[in-house]
Formats: C-alpha cells, sequence, structure tokens
C-alpha cells in the first residue's frame, strides 16, 4: 500500500468524508501527518495546501526525512486517541472495507481498534519511506488489541466472589455456590397472546454476552428481593474471570447516592476502576471506553433521589451517545426513573419456578448433613399454607427468608402473626446491620419505624375494604386520608411519591405492574392490619367489629388477618368482636326472637325446598321412570364474624337442610317452581324424570312460558298442563322478625333438635353465656 492508497481511503468528494470534517484532498495528508507527529515538527511539514494535494494525488512525495521523523518521533497513543474520536459513523464500515476488513453480520465496527490498526498501517508505510504491505486488517483482530489488568481483575474478584447470606447473621458464601439465575424474559409476566410469545426473548443462563446479543444498552427489571443486585454481581464476576483472556474490563457502580453535582463517568466508572487498579487512569479508563472494551453494570438506579433523576437520564444517555460500542446494563424496579431512560431494552427478571426454588434450598443447605431439615423444608414451601402465599417460593429473597429462619418460621412451631411479624422485621429493619447492599434509606419517614406506622394505617385502611390493588388516584385518595402521616418528624418528606417509592423499593412490601399498585403477599397487609387494631381504642374495635356483621368471609379471602389479630389477644377479639356481635343477636329476647336473629345476622336468607312426594311416586309410577333428586341447598354464613364463631366452635360452615314437607308453603318467598322432564339415560337404558326449575315470573305464567321455550318432553297431566312437583322458597329474616308467629311452623321444624340449624343456635348461645361470664355483660 502507497502513501497515496492510504490518503485516498478517506476522500469521499465533497459530500462525505472518512475523517470528520477534513473533505477536501489537501486537508487529509495535513490530518494524518498531524496527528501521527508531535506538535514540536509539525515545522518541518509543508505550509502550503497545494503541497499537501501533490501528496494526495502521488505527483509529489513527502521526503524521506519526513518518513524518518514519523519513525522516530511516531506518537502511536496521540495518534489513536485523536483517529478514533474524528473517524465518521456514517462511513466507518465503507472506509474498514476499503482496508480489507469486512465485519460479520450483526457486528459493530470498533473504532479504537481500526484506529489501532490505522496506526500499524500508517507507521509502515514510514518505515517503507512511503509504502508497505497491506497489514491493516491484521491487526484489527480482538486478541491484536487486548489490554488486561490482573490487578483489577484480582481485586474485583476477592470483592465480589463472596456475599453475606442474607438473613443469616453476616454468614459469607461464594456467590457460585449459593447463586440460581433468574430467567430472564423481554416481556413482563405470562401472556396468553400467541403472537406475543413468538416474539418473546428469553435467557436461561444470564451472562453479559447472551444480553448482549439482545442489546448493547438493557435494564434488568424486578421487584424488591426478586434479585437484581446478585444478578448483577453473578454478570460481573462470569465476565471478570474471563478478562485476560478478552480484555473485556466490567466496572460495577452503585447509583443509590448519584446527585446531579456528580459526573458518571469521572466520579463513578473511572473512580469506581481506579480503587481497584491505579493503571486505569482516566486516560486509560477513557481510551477503553473509546474502543468499546468497559461492560457498565450500574446497580439501584430507582433509589437515586427525585431531584437528581433528570441529570441521572441526561447523563446515561449522553454516555452512551459518546461511548456507544461499551455494554450498559442498568439493575432497576420498575418506575418513572427508567421510563425516560431512552434507547435501553428492558429485560425482566421472572420469579423463581419450582426447580429454581428447590436449588436455592439445595445450595443454600448444602453444608449440612441433615437431609431431614431439606425435606421438611421443601414439604413446608409446598404445603398448603406457602402454596396460598406462593411469593415465598418464588421471590429468591422471601425464599432466602424461609431457607435460613426455618424451623423459626414453620407454622407448627409458630403462629401466622409471628411468621409475618418476623418477615416483615427482617426485610424492612434488620437488612442494615446485615449487609450494605440491603440498607434500608427511606424518602418519606426518618427511618423504619415511622415507615411502618403509616404503612400500617395504610393496610388497616385498604384491607377492611377489601383493596389489595391500586391505580394512582385509589392510593392517593387512601394515602390523602392517613392521620399517622402528620404525626411524623418530618411529615413534609411523607408524600404519596415517596411513600410509594418506599414500599416499593425500600421496604419490598410492594410492587407496580402496569398502572397498578400491588402487596408483594397480601399476608403482610393482614398481618399490619391486625397490628393497627390491635392498639386500637376500644370504641374503634367496636366499630370496626359493627361493620363486618354483613360483610361476608369471601370479601376478605380467607382468615387470616382475623386470626392474627386474635393472637395479637384473645381477650380484645373476644370481647369486641364476638360478644358485640352475639350481644346483639341474644341480649333480652324471647327464645323464638333469638332462634330468628340468630339466623338473621348468621345466615341472612334462608333457601328450601318443598316436594310434594306423593305426586313424585305418582308419575314417576305412571311412566315407570326414575326421579332424578334435587340437589339439595346449602346456605353460606353471610358474614365473616358468624363464620369464625362457626370455626371456633367447631360447627361446621355450611347449612344443609333436609326437603320440608308442604306445610311450610309461604308464597310471599317462593322463587322457583319445580317441574319435571322426560328423559332417556342410554348408560343405564332407563328412563328418568329431571327436575326442571323455573323462575317465579314463569312458573305464575306457565302458558307465555310455554309459548317461548321448548317444553315439548315435560310430564304433563290428563289434561296436558305441565306438572310442578314443588317449590324452592328463600325466607327474608328481617320479615320474620316483624312477625314471628305468621312463620311459626318454619321456626319449629328449624328448632327440631335433630336439624343442625338448631345445634349450632344451642352452641353458639352456650358460648354467648361463657363470654357474659368472662367479660361480664
Amino acid at each position: 500500500m502507497r502513501y497515496t492508497d492510504f490518503f485516498s481511503k478517506f476522500y469521499m468528494g465533497r459530500s462525505s468524508c472518512g475523517i470528520l470534517g477534513y473533505k477536501s484532498k489537501e486537508k487529509i495528508p495535513e490530518y494524518f501527518m498531524k496527528a501521527a507527529l508531535p506538535e514540536d515538527c509539525y515545522d518541518h511539514l509543508p505550509t502550503s495546501s497545494s503541497s499537501y494535494g501533490k501528496w494526495f494525488d502521488g505527483t509529489r512525495s513527502p521526503e524521506n526525512v519526513i518518513w524518518g521523523m514519523v519513525v522516530s518521533r511516531f506518537n502511536e497513543d496521540g495518534f489513536i486517541d485523536k483517529i478514533s474520536k474524528d473517524l465518521n459513523d456514517s462511513v466507518l464500515r465503507n472506509v474498514m472495507f476499503s482496508f480489507k476488513i469486512e465485519l460479520r453480520e450483526g457486528e459493530d465496527p470498533d473504532k479504537r481498534l481500526f484506529a489501532n490498526a490505522l496506526a500499524k498501517q500508517f507507521y509502515a508505510i514510514a518505515q517503507g519511506n512511503g509504502s508497505a504491505d497491506d497489514v491493516a486488517k491484521n491487526y484489527y483482530l480482538p486478541e491484536a488489541h487486548i489490554i488486561s489488568f490482573p490487578e483489577y481483575a484480582e481485586r474485583t474478584k476477592a470483592k465480589y466472589e463472596k456475599t453475606e447470606t442474607p438473613f443469616s447473621d453476616g454468614e459469607e458464601r461464594l456467590l457460585e455456590d449459593i447463586y440460581v439465575c433468574n430467567i430472564l424474559s423481554s416481556r413482563l409476566g405470562d401472556t396468553k397472546n400467541r403472537h406475543s410469545r413468538t416474539q418473546e426473548k428469553t435467557i436461561l443462563n444470564a451472562n453479559l454476552d447472551l444480553i448482549s446479543e439482545y442489546s448493547k444498552k438493557v435494564i434488568l427489571v424486578a421487584n424488591g428481593g426478586m434479585g437484581k443486585s446478585m444478578m448483577l454481581q453473578h454478570l460481573f464476576l462470569e465476565s471478570i474471570h474471563k478478562h485476560l483472556q478478552t480484555g473485556l474490563l466490567p466496572i460495577m457502580i452503585e447509583l443509590r447516592d448519584f446527585s446531579e453535582n456528580n459526573d458518571l463517568f469521572n466520579d463513578y466508572i473511572v473512580k469506581t476502576a481506579g480503587t481497584f487498579d491505579r493503571n486505569l487512569t482516566s486516560k486509560k479508563v477513557e481510551e477503553l471506553m473509546s474502543s468499546g472494551k468497559c461492560q457498565i453494570l450500574m446497580d439501584g438506579a430507582d433509589e437515586i433521589d427525585p431531584s437528581d433523576v433528570n441529570a441521572f437520564q441526561r447523563q446515561i444517555a449522553e454516555l452512551a451517545d459518546r461511548y456507544p460500542y461499551n455494554q450498559y446494563v442498568v439493575a432497576s424496579r420498575e418506575c418513572d426513573i427508567i421510563k425516560a431512560v431512552k434507547g435501553f431494552s428492558k429485560l425482566y427478571l421472572r420469579p423463581f419456578n419450582r426447580e429454581q426454588s428447590s436449588a436455592l434450598i439445595n445450595n443454600l443447605l448444602a453444608d449440612s448433613e441433615d437431609e431431614t431439615i431439606r425435606n421438611e423444608i421443601t414439604n413446608y414451601i409446598e404445603g398448603e399454607y406457602l402454596q396460598k402465599h406462593k411469593v415465598f417460593a418464588s421471590n429468591p429473597m422471601l425464599l432466602t427468608f424461609v431457607i435460613m429462619k426455618y424451623p423459626i418460621v414453620d407454622p407448627f412451631q409458630g403462629k401466622k402473626r409471628l411468621f409475618y411479624r418476623t418477615v416483615y422485621d427482617a426485610i424492612v429493619c434488620g437488612h442494615d446491620e446485615e449487609k450494605k447492599g440491603y440498607s434500608r434509606v427511606f424518602r418519606s419517614a426518618q427511618n423504619a419505624e415511622e415507615f411502618t406506622k403509616v404503612f400500617r394505617e395504610f393496610c388497616a385502611a385498604t384491607y377492611i375494604k377489601h383493596e389489595v390493588e391500586f391505580d394512582l388516584d385509589t392510593f392517593d385518595e387512601y394515602f390523602k386520608n392517613l392521620v399517622t402521616k402528620d404525626t411524623l418528624e418530618n411529615p413534609k418528606i411523607m408524600t404519596s411519591k415517596n411513600f410509594i417509592h418506599d414500599a416499593c423499593a425500600t421496604a419490598c412490601m410492594m410492587y407496580e405492574e402496569d398502572i397498578k399498585l400491588l402487596y408483594i403477599d397480601p399476608g403482610f397487609q393482614e398481618y399490619l392490619f391486625a397490628q393497627h387494631y390491635f392498639s386500637a381504642a376500644p370504641e374503634e374495635l367496636e366499630t370496626l367489629g359493627r361493620t363486618l356483621w354483613n360483610v361476608s368471609v369471601t370479601d376478605f379471602d380467607g382468615y387470616d388477618a382475623f386470626e392474627m389479630l386474635n393472637e395479637f389477644s384473645s381477650e380484645k377479639f373476644e370481647r369486641y368482636f364476638l360478644k358485640s356481635y352475639l350481644h346483639n343477636i341474644f341480649n333480652g329476647k324471647s327464645e323464638v326472637v333469638e332462634f330468628v336473629s340468630f339466623l338473621r345476622y348468621g345466615y341472612k336468607e334462608f333457601e328450601y325446598q318443598v316436594i310434594d312426594t306423593d305426586m313424585v311416586a305418582a308419575y314417576a309410577s305412571k311412566n315407570s321412570a326414575e326421579w332424578i333428586a334435587l340437589k339439595p341447598i346449602i346456605i353460606e354464613p353471610s358474614s365473616i364474624i358468624f363464620s369464625i364463631l362457626l370455626r371456633r366452635l367447631a360447627i361446621s360452615n355450611l347449612l344443609c337442610l333436609a326437603v320440608f314437607e308442604n306445610a311450610l308453603n309461604y308464597p310471599e318467598f317462593m322463587t322457583v317452581g319445580i317441574f319435571g322432564e322426560h328423559y332417556f339415560d342410554s348408560l343405564d337404558g332407563k328412563k328418568k324424570i329431571i327436575p326442571r326449575r323455573l323462575l317465579r315470573q314463569d312458573t305464575n305464567d306457565l302458558q307465555a312460558y310455554e309459548r317461548t321455550h321448548a317444553v315439548e318432553n315435560y310430564v304433563r297431566d290428563d289434561d296436558q298442563h305441565l306438572v310442578c312437583f314443588g317449590y324452592e322458597y328463600k325466607v327474608d329474616f328481617d320479615k320474620v322478625l316483624e312477625a314471628p308467629e305468621t312463620y311459626s311452623a318454619l321456626i319449629n321444624i328449624l328448632k327440631t333438635p335433630k336439624e343442625d340449624v338448631w345445634k349450632a343456635y344451642c352452641k353458639v348461645k352456650g358460648y354467648y353465656e361463657e363470654l357474659i361470664k368472662k367479660y361480664g355483660g
């Protein structure tokens, strides 16, 4: 390659240029000569543009003395620095191709590596007094420009290869011995859309190479406790182990203390690198960044102070634009901070599946010789209680807690209240003493205690309204009405936005999904509800109890919250919840009114069936058919308080009564007429009559019903009228209480000692009398 060939590769005509700002033929030779030589040599170079123009055309060549000066004074580092900055990205591939350097499909150009190849080529031309072999292609090879930093690799490995096992009093373990890698997905949550699934990218055993194949700029997104920080540590170690072979330099930086007064490059990247190796000066790091040799791992973006967010978003965009060939990986929960970071793709950490949970159990208990403990923990996690609270098996932090604290958290040795108390304290309050990576700095409060004070009231207020997920408007409405937020040392910082951040990122008790806020596990809401009312005044407890008289247990998805309140204080629970409820039923009433009140407050409504058994037998015989009996009506308690009472007294929650006789025919309560339809069962070859239930309005106007429905197979009498075999009734006990004597037949049957409802009444009344003796009337 002659010097003229070298220069001509950077000339693109007046419309473009290989070197930014150098479009003319005369300027290109001048640029390269000055790039190659120190400034004190410039006096020996031509002063006229025409001389450089002749060098470009080859009508005149540089004197041997100039080539000799290039050989003796060649400033290779300066040449590489200048060229790598001034190469024109828009034509870079074409220029490289002219030097016989071909990039693979999808491969990004390495500008600094190319600048290094150009330096070798230009120096060779100088050595040959204007001519040399084509050597540039031999130097555009990864192994041709590997610069390693053994001290950095050794010291960072020593820092990151061990981790303090959470919830284990500071015990250190090798990360590779305990770490279980989350699956990464390009989509949040599971999708049922077939097209979406085909577009989804998943990474099973994540490393920086695999992530880079998806995108050079990635945000790892996950809720609290899902393992974002540990994954960054894992990615760092996986890369630094290969550093001497690849020359790639992973740099881990913490963002939680980022300030708008900081410079992301100098105060974080350069400072962090230099901390572990003095050779990694600002200039050297800048060179590595320019050549795309760095992997920048940033943890805790969601913990940046809101006042500094704009500065971070601006700086990270500028950093990626200035050094586009590096890899950038940011870890954050889903929040406004990362929504405004442009040009970054998201990868979501999926919750653990069963195999991953099992692997973590085995890893954390690898030193334990007791196989029984492992089996017990596995059985506990797969048991009924934690299957209801599956987050404890799928969230790495919560699963680690269960493993490390077992058997303290075993419900057979403790109670639900103690379980959630231990977990809450460990996550929200206890990490400060254990591990810097888990330190809790609250934005909305001075400390964990102040945050808990407000969060406890929030949980109580939302639980009693059956709210477990919120949009921002709903959340703000609840937050606005909290009383405790105004009692803090600095109430001004307790804003809704700060409170949401602390609930999600600091305390890890909630998480954001799309436009919703949800509890990480409803058990924490239930526990803090119970704790709040344990400390409440008697009047507040009685008011709460009264609101529950007509609220079903299904509205609360179970009894756990009330069981925990009872665990806090059985006296308060019995006195202000159960006794007041039963006092309303039994106090100062006759036995009949007591009994109806028991039904009114226990079941509210009551359904039963009346069947004319003689008529059923007659038509079954006449048609040689089998009557298929109606399924009995099962009645459930109408309130959670009554359900709790039945559970406490070991009385079945489900009430099922036998079919009554015709004496209980109350037209005002009739809801359904019971008719019959002929049916031939091909399985057993028998004729059958199947009950058909017609609504009240249809039963009262059968002619209209027959005109609009298929009734050709219905049972008919000799006059071809549809046969009604009986009715269903729904008793409104408010009406019965108004005139119990009118419904004496119904009441007397229900009071029959053999009926379960009478047995339940007697047992509940006996319990009420015990409470009166215990706490007074």
